[in-house]
């Protein structure tokens, strides 16, 4: 039912886009539209979702697969926000029209570079490899800083665009391949044979912060609402922290087959930032030009 949507919604967009509509017209729209995907540390608001804490807020979420729909829904007005990581959010034409609401958790793990190579053969590689990735999205500069940091940037690769639930197709070949993913699909790459050979815990150069990132007027009119849908959150993830299992069933059916062990092995890879974020961190994405100032702690 939900790739079914979601198949609909992509018609919708691309009607939308035929008639030109643009999101400046939808900022009075009193339902307030956030696009999101299946990423670990957003399963507190498909928990909120299925236990019905949504209902009586203006919150509507609509759950994609590919990360670059993000910015296709956000400009042809069919969302006000979207829960990303910052990168997503700096590949937009105009980041600073965007706020950060709250940040959700830090990446340690749970995005991965995989491989049917170990990444010293990687290295002494003389033929071009192939990398499966999601151009339009943090993979591109994840892609980046693992070449930097393991001296690959004279080697020879050959990129593919392809969307996450494409790339569960993919088994290791003959040839050298790269595949950038992360949770829940990871399980399922990794049962088809590929190994991690880098994630964010490894790279020392790429930090990623996920969080949700609205449209600056929509969240100044509307601070209050958001503000709840922060406790909302809270709400949720203080469920997943007391009853894990319980937590596990509401929202397993957005989780690709993770079994609740998978998932609480994914849980493990990131940092919630529920409680306290890191000053440097903060320093970090303010450098990259993230506005973070006006968000909710």
């Amino acid at each position: 039912m939900r790739k079914t949507y979601i198949a609909l919604l992509g018609l919708l967009i691309i009607a939308a886009s035929a008639l030109g509509y643009r999101y400046v017209e939808n900022l009075d729209h009193p339902e307030i539209r956030i696009s999101s995907n299946p990423w670990v540390g957003f399963t507190p608001f498909i928990y909120a979702q299925e236990k019905g804490w949504l209902k009586n807020t203006p919150f509507r979420f609509l759950w994609l697969v590919d990360l670059s729909e993000n910015r296709r829904l956000y400009e042809n007005g069919f969302v006000q926000g979207f829960t990303a990581t910052q990168y997503e959010l700096l590949h937009f034409a105009h980041p600073d029209a965007l706020e950060t609401v709250f940040l959700t958790d830090r990446s340690n793990g749970a995005d991965a570079i995989l491989s049917n190579r170990t990444l010293a053969a990687l290295q002494a590689e003389s033929k071009p490899i192939k990398v499966y990735l999601e151009r339009d999205s943090l993979q591109r500069d994840m892609f980046h800083a693992f070449i930097n940091e393991n001296g690959l940037k004279d080697h020879a690769f050959e990129l593919t665009n392809r969307a996450q639930e494409m790339m569960l197709l993919l088994k290791p070949g003959p040839a050298p391949m790269l595949v950038l993913s992360y949770s829940p699909y990871l399980t399922q790459l990794h049962q088809h044979g590929f190994q991690t050979i880098a994630s964010t815990r490894s790279l020392k150069s790429f930090i990623v912060v996920d969080g949700l990132f609205v449209n600056r007027q929509v969240y100044a009119k509307n601070r209050a609402d958001f503000v709840k849908l922060k406790e909302i959150f809270d709400r949720a993830l203080a469920v997943f922290h007391s009853d894990p299992k319980t937590f596990y069933d509401s929202v397993k059916g957005y989780l690709e087959g993770q079994t609740f062990d998978q998932f609480m092995a994914s849980t493990r890879d990131i940092v919630w930032l529920d409680q306290q974020v890191d000053p440097e961190m903060l320093k970090y994405m303010k450098r990259q030009g993230v506005r973070v100032d006006e968000r909710i702690p």
